[in-house]
């Protein structure tokens, strides 16, 4: 039986909502707000500049903004009970975002799913200072990947293949976007979980999908199939 990983997409995935927009909405002056989102629509920055530029002008220090993400998110259902499924039958979780990590780990933690692998930008200032921040990216694989330097989600995906069994193992991608989203789900995913912009991606695209929507039922029921004696909850 092949070891069963999941892969997550945060935003708008494994938490219901753009969590990432919810932390500079409001704490940012909106014309500069909107300026900054017009560039990145035109093409002018890439989704690394446009975020960067955009928590560069907030009002809080990453340790608020972190509390807020904690107290704001909501997790989609039947996500711990997928995690766990996963955990017991000897796989591997992991949260490949765009987004950047203040805001992903206080969530994980507040869950008790602490121990999922994130990969995704990082701020690396001091917790308590303002902005400007200091940004690292240690999953953009640029050596490798053609993204758009935050986060490899192909690269990953492979590589946690390579790390849990080559061949053997199996790497479940979960998420709702239609660029570093797809490319996962085209290129480097086994199986694909997809809402939202992915799913519609898949569709038009010839990429076979299972569709998610309010909880994740199909996730966890197809999880279970492949790792539970008689297939079932």
């Amino acid at each position: 039986m092949p070891t069963i990983n999941v892969v997550f997409d945060f935003d708008s995935t494994f938490a219901t909502s753009f969590i990432g927009g919810e932390m500079y909405r409001g704490h940012v002056p909106a014309a500069d707000e909107n300026n900054a989102r017009q560039r990145f629509l035109s093409n002018v920055t890439s989704l690394r500049e446009y975020q960067e530029e955009i928590f560069d002008l907030v009002d809080e220090s990453v340790a608020q903004m972190s509390k807020r993400a904690a107290d704001v998110t909501q997790i989609r259902p039947l996500t711990q009970e997928v995690c766990q499924q996963v955990w017991n039958s000897g796989g591997t979780v992991v949260v490949a975002s765009a987004g950047l990590d203040f805001y992903i780990q206080p969530v994980l933690d507040k869950a008790g799913l602490e121990q999922i692998d994130v990969h995704s930008g990082k701020i690396v200032s001091n917790p308590t200072e303002l902005p400007p921040f200091r940004y690292d990216y240690p999953s953009s694989f640029r050596d490798t990947c053609e993204s758009d330097g935050v986060t490899c989600k192909c690269a990953v995906v492979n590589r946690l293949r390579d790390d849990n069994g080559g061949a053997e193992a199996e790497v479940v991608f979960v998420g709702d976007g239609d660029t570093s989203d797809a490319c996962a789900a085209k290129n480097a995913a086994d199986t694909v979980f997809a809402t939202g912009r992915l799913l519609a991606y898949c569709n038009n695209n010839g990429v076979p999908a299972k569709e998610f929507h309010e909880d994740f039922e199909p996730l966890l029921s197809y999880v279970l199939s492949k790792t539970s004696p008689n297939g079932a909850r």
